[in-house]
C-alpha cells in the first residue's frame, strides 16, 4: 500500500462566500469547486479568531485562543507545543511548507520543515501603488509580491519529489489586502457590474462597537466612493481566481503523477475580510460571519463522501484530529478539537452545539479615531480591545471587554445588520448566552482527567499546565495520585 500524504491549501483572508460552492453567484470557482464535488464541504465551520497568526495557532494545535494565548497578528508559538506538523514529522513525514509563516517561532523553522520557502509579505506595505487601506491596482508580473505561482511551484516540485509520505502545505498570500494580482486576473470582472454588499449602507454605528467607527476613520474607508469599493470586489475575486487557477494546476500534477490515489486534501482559510461590509476593509477584531465563518474542505484519495455537505456547526480546531484520524495517526492528547470521521461515515451532520471565536489583545479599546492618524492595515490601536464570540443555533453573540456588545439572529438577518443586544425582548437569550460563553471560554482547558496521560511522550500535562513550560516539573510532581 502506498504511504497515505497530506496537502493542505490555505488562502489566506478567503471569504467563504467568495467561492461558487459556498453560494457565490458569477466567481467561477471551478477548481476549488471540483475539490468540494470530490469530498465533503464543511458549511458552518469558524474559524478560531479572525486574525491570522492566532488562528493558525489554533489550527496547528487544536487549542482555543483562551489555551495557547496568542492574541495578534504577530504572535508565534513554539514548536514544542504538540501540533500537526511535528506530529507527522515524529511518523515519518517528510514536511514542507511554502509561503507565509504565521504560526511557529521563525528561528525554529527549520525544525519543524524539511524543506520550506518562507514568505510574509504583510500587506505590501512598501509598493508604490498602495496609498489606502483599500487601494486595488494590478501587481507587476515580474514584482517580487508576486509570488502565488512561484509558490504553486515550489509546492509541486516538493510533492513530486518525495520519496515516502509528505506533508505539504501551501500559504498563499492572495487574497489577502492590498487587493491586487496581476494579469489576466487583474481584468476578470468588471467593476461596473459589482454589487455594492447591503451592509456597507444599512449598518448602525451607534450600536457596533466602537472599534469598528474607530478603523472606518483611521483607514479612511469612510471616504470610500461606490467606484473605488467596486474595484476592491473586483480585484479581490481576481485574487480568488488566481488562487483558483493555482489550486487547478496542483490537482492537475497530483492526477498526472497519481499521487492523487493516496494523498488527502484539505482546503480552508485562516479566516475572512470585511471587503466593504459595514463599510470597512481588511478585518479587525469583530465577529461578524464575513471574517469568521471560512471555508473548509477535505477530499479523501477513495472519494469517499464525495459531494456531501456538512451542515452543522464546526470549529478550525476540529480539522486536524479529522485529519489524523484519516491518516491513521493518534491525535496528541493536548489537543481539544473533535474529528468528525465517525460522523461522515453516519452521514451525521449535525455538528457542535456550540461554537467560540476570540481575539484582540491589551486594552482599552479606542473610543474615537485619533485625529490625523491613517493606517493601510488594521494596526495599533485598532486590534485592542479583547472579546468572545458564540454561536448557537441562529444566535450569535459578540462580548468585549470594553466595548459595545453584539446578539444577532441569523434566523431572519443573515448580514448581521440588527444588534439585540440592548434590546428587553430578548434579554433572557442573551443571559443564556452570556452563561455559555462564559462556561465555553472557561473550559478551553478542559480534558478527561482519567485518562492516562503519557508524560514520556508530553511531558507537560496541560489539564494542569500551560500548553509550554519552560521546565516541565519533575515526574510525578503533577500527577493526580500525589
Amino acid at each position: 500500500m502506498n504511504p497515505l500524504n497530506l496537502l493542505i491549501i490555505t488562502p489566506d483572508q478567503l471569504r467563504a462566500d467568495y467561492l461558487s460552492c459556498y453560494g457565490h453567484a458569477t466567481i467561477g470557482t471551478r477548481n476549488i469547486d471540483r475539490l468540494a464535488q470530490e469530498g465533503v464541504r464543511f458549511d458552518n465551520c469558524y474559524c478560531q479568531s479572525p486574525l491570522c497568526a492566532p488562528s493558525r495557532v489554533s489550527f496547528a494545535t487544536s487549542t482555543y485562543v483562551g489555551e495557547h494565548g496568542c492574541r495578534n497578528y504577530w504572535s508565534t508559538i513554539s514548536p514544542e507545543v504538540p501540533n500537526l506538523a511535528t506530529t507527522l514529522k515524529s511518523k515519518g513525514y517528510r514536511t514542507g511548507m511554502f509561503g507565509k509563516n504565521h504560526l511557529f517561532t521563525y528561528d525554529q523553522l527549520d525544525s519543524v520543515w524539511d524543506e520550506i520557502h518562507e514568505v510574509t509579505l504583510g500587506n505590501y506595505d512598501d509598493h508604490p501603488k498602495y496609498s489606502k487601506s483599500y487601494s486595488s491596482f494590478e501587481m507587476e508580473k515580474d514584482h517580487a509580491y508576486n509570488k502565488t505561482g512561484e509558490l504553486t511551484d515550489d509546492t509541486i516540485d516538493f510533492m513530486r519529489n518525495s520519496e515516502g509520505p509528505f506533508l505539504a502545505w501551501v500559504n498563499y498570500q492572495d487574497p489577502h489586502p492590498a487587493y491586487t494580482c496581476p494579469e489576466p486576473y487583474k481584468s476578470l470582472f468588471d467593476p461596473r457590474e459589482i454589487s455594492i454588499p447591503e451592509s456597507y449602507y444599512q449598518y448602525d454605528p451607534d450600536k457596533q462597537p466602537y472599534r469598528n467607527e474607530v478603523w472606518r476613520k483611521h483607514s479612511e474607508m469612510d471616504t470610500c466612493t461606490e467606484e473605488e469599493l467596486q474595484n476592491v470586489i473586483a480585484t479581490y475575486m481576481g485574487q480568488v481566481r488566481y488562487v483558483d487557477d493555482s489550486v487547478g494546476r496542483i490537482l492537475t500534477m497530483l492526477d498526472e503523477s497519481g499521487l492523487a490515489e493516496n494523498t488527502f486534501v484539505l482546503f480552508f482559510s485562516d479566516h475572512g475580510e470585511l471587503l466593504g461590509d459595514y463599510k470597512m476593509s481588511h478585518k479587525l477584531p469583530a465577529f461578524y460571519d464575513c471574517l469568521t465563518k471560512i471555508p473548509a474542505i477535505i477530499r479523501h484519495p477513495d472519494k469517499k463522501w464525495a459531494g456531501a455537505v456538512f451542515t452543522g456547526l464546526t470549529e478550525e480546531i476540529d480539522l486536524v484530529p479529522t485529519l489524523l484520524d484519516l491518516l491513521g495517526i493518534d491525535s496528541p492528547p493536548t489537543m481539544v478539537g473533535k474529528s468528525w470521521i465517525q460522523a461522515l461515515e453516519q452521514q451525521d451532520y449535525e455538528g457542535k452545539e456550540t461554537i467560540i471565536s476570540e481575539a484582540g489583545g491589551g486594552a482599552p479599546t479606542a473610543k474615537t479615531p485619533t485625529p490625523g492618524l491613517r493606517l493601510k492595515a488594521p494596526h495599533l490601536p485598532t486590534s485592542l480591545g479583547p472579546g468572545a464570540m458564540i454561536r448557537k443555533g441562529n444566535w450569535k453573540l459578540s462580548m468585549y471587554v470594553d466595548d459595545r456588545c453584539e446578539l444577532y439572529n441569523f434566523s431572519d438577518d443573515p448580514k448581521e445588520l440588527a444588534n439585540h443586544y440592548e434590546n428587553p425582548k430578548f434579554s433572557e437569550v442573551r443571559a443564556d448566552l452570556t452563561t455559555e460563553l462564559l462556561k465555553r471560554t472557561m473550559g478551553v482547558k478542559v480534558r478527561d482527567s482519567g485518562i492516562d496521560w503519557d508524560t514520556e511522550r508530553y511531558p507537560i500535562d496541560v489539564r494542569f499546565e500551560p500548553l509550554l513550560k519552560l521546565e516541565p516539573d519533575a515526574p510525578g510532581i503533577t500527577g493526580l495520585d500525589d
